[in-house]
């Protein structure tokens, strides 16, 4: 009798502390009754807190408790921190020299949360100014405090399983598929209204495609008409066996009411007419075509009895129809090592060769890093990623830039990066 008053003390004790926290305390008081009258022992007692603590810890974990509502069980917190150091040399015209070394900080966070069934909801914090291209923050001026910005803030819409409505201030993979940053830098959260759309065209062939409108920038007083970004790509996916398969895709982007248009004020100053930036009209629109392609190769080098995960070859190019000259660039390049660096030892080698012309794409969107994010150049850019163990990198990127012409004011960028993901 003694042990079934006991087990059904424990459920009841169990049931009452996964349902309800706040009766951690009155655990403890009914505990305590059962030892006073001689029900259980102390030694029971304090096993019955403990598996009743450890349970709880176990359902929290994973998620699962009734102590939380069913819409905080449904969100998923994110986040990543990077601190760098950075080595930046630059080769002017007339040969004057610059170094410039600084350290920075990067810290983001992340909330994603099913509404229902079909509804999703994203949001994410970062650290920066407001730079579309960029989430750092530069260490130093006597202890500045940092500010943190609205990174994303977007809902994805699933009413049928091959059919998705993103809107809002999304990811930038939610808009585009890209292999590499050619066109627009990976840190960039695109606003507007994007239609996902997905299909199986058969056992190891599969059809997508991403149209939609995105905001560009405001009307202002003299510009009656805000800029608008169309957007359709149409792709496809195709695993020829299980070691080779391939990705890609063919994108326009048509970038409306920017002739005219005071450029932005995180514009790079390298489009045609752009000679100050926030200041100074756009000469032309960019009507863009940019196809992509990615081929994967699982163990590219097993006959040579070489362990290596996998093989990316990646390509882009990029042509401006608004624009007869200096319309078009390229990038061509490489992934090799482990897909995911997520434990010791993991590693992966990039390399990408970069070329825009002056007027191929807007000067607001390709990577930052490349030159300070300007068109009229070419670059070369070899990164190596090694797991320090599980969700911590070491990076070093380094990128060699130089300015298309008679003056070339080489760029020589060297960031050294310890990532961490929690």
């Amino acid at each position: 009798m003694r042990k079934i008053i006991l087990l059904v003390a424990s459920g009841l004790i169990l049931a009452g502390f996964s349902a309800y926290p706040a009766w951690a305390g009155e655990i403890d008081i009914l505990v305590e009754k059962l030892v006073e009258k001689g029900v259980i022992s102390h030694g029971e007692a304090r096993q019955i807190l403990t598996e009743t603590q450890e349970e709880m810890k176990a359902q929290l974990a994973q998620g699962k408790s009734e102590a939380l509502p069913a819409w905080v069980q449904a969100i998923k917190l994110k986040g990543d921190f990077r601190l760098r150091g950075q080595e930046k040399h630059q080769k002017s015209a007339n040969n004057y020299n610059k170094d410039t070394t600084i350290g920075r900080v990067r810290l983001r966070l992340g909330l994603e949360g099913k509404v229902n069934e079909k509804l999703l909801a994203g949001v994410g914090i970062a650290s920066g100014s407001g730079d579309p291209r960029s989430t750092n923050v530069t260490l130093g001026d006597s202890n500045l405090k940092k500010a943190l910005v609205l990174d994303y803030a977007y809902a994805k819409y699933s009413p049928l399983s091959w059919f998705n409505l993103v809107g809002g201030k999304m990811l930038l993979a939610d808009a585009l598929w890209m292999p590499t940053d050619l066109v627009w830098d990976s840190d960039i959260t695109p606003e507007g209204v994007i239609s996902q759309f997905n299909k199986e065209l058969g056992s190891n062939t599969q059809g997508f495609l991403n149209a939609g409108v995105l905001l560009v920038d405001d009307d202002s007083s003299s510009d009656y008409d805000a800029p608008m970004a169309y957007i359709i790509q149409p792709g496809i996916s195709h695993k020829i066996n299980d070691n080779l398969s391939l990705k890609g895709a063919v994108s326009l982007q048509a970038f409306h009411n920017l002739k005219g248009h005071v450029s932005s004020g995180y514009s790079a100053e390298s489009n045609t007419g752009n000679t100050d930036n926030g200041t100074t009209p756009y000469t032309y629109d960019y009507q863009m075509i940019n196809p992509a392609l990615e081929v994967k190769v699982i163990q590219p080098f097993n006959a040579l009895g070489l362990n290596v995960e996998s093989l990316k070859l990646l390509a882009e190019y990029v042509n401006n129809f608004d624009v007869s000259e200096k319309a078009s660039g390229f990038s061509a390049g490489f992934k090799l090592g482990h897909e995911k660096i997520s434990k010791w030892g993991d590693w992966q080698l990039k390399y990408i060769y970069a070329m825009l012309g002056k007027d191929a794409v807007l000067d607001v969107l390709p990577d930052s890093d490349r030159y300070g994010g300007a068109t009229a150049i070419r670059s070369y850019e070899t990164e190596l990623s090694f797991g320090l163990g599980k969700n911590t990198s070491l990076g070093i990127d380094v990128y060699r830039s130089e300015k298309i012409g008679m003056a070339k004011a080489p760029e020589t960028l060297v960031q050294v990066d310890w990532n961490v993901k929690f």
